[in-house]
């Protein structure tokens, strides 16, 4: 999914994990806290999917799994 602020083209995703607590989220927080292109990482612990919504310009969503698989955790884009 993309959207424009601005000038800019932002890229929407949506991920399905097994994050299952706020601390374990926030090992991959810090991780994509650390790329200037990432505009929000946000979960919905609350959700059955664990869902982690990411917000960047550049991230592809083979690099947003990637990062949180490396973490240890399961990851898939979730299909619209």
């Amino acid at each position: 999914m993309n959207f424009y602020t601005g000038l800019k083209k932002m890229n929407v995703w949506i991920l399905k994990t097994n994050i299952s607590s706020q601390s374990e989220f926030e090992k991959v927080k810090n991780t994509f806290d650390r790329n200037l292109d990432i505009y929000e990482c946000t979960i919905d612990l609350d959700d059955i999917d664990k869902v982690v919504r990411i917000i960047s310009n550049d991230l592809t969503i083979d690099e947003a799994e990637s990062k949180i698989q490396n973490l240890g955790f399961f990851c898939k884009e979730l299909d619209d």
